[in-house]
């Protein structure tokens, strides 16, 4: 399982929790709210994963593509900081853990 399936699971979940959430934590609109934007992190990592493959497969060299493997990185390690939070599931890769 990678990290972005195994978040993309759990938010499924938390999202499906959402409507139980108290209104003391601002109920099930800030909930969903927060599983919306967990989700747009763990796409932003997939576009630049994507964005990192296409410049490994053509070879490039040029300082963008610097950038773009620093992006990678960069948003490799928030998706880690979001798993850390589900760490007592049974699908935790320890490998994820900053």
């Amino acid at each position: 399982m990678t990290i972005v399936e195994f978040l993309s699971a759990r938010l499924g979940e938390d999202e499906r929790a959402a409507h139980a959430a108290p209104s003391a934590t601002g109920g099930p609109g800030r909930a969903r709210a927060d599983v919306n934007a967990k989700r747009r992190i763990v796409r932003c990592y997939v576009n630049a994963y994507r964005a990192g493959m296409s410049t490994l497969a053509h070879g490039d060299r040029t300082p963008e593509s610097s950038d773009a493997w620093a992006a990678l990185h960069a948003w490799r390690r928030a998706l880690e900081h979001l798993a850390e939070v589900y760490s007592a599931h049974p699908d935790f890769d320890p490998s994820w853990k900053t």
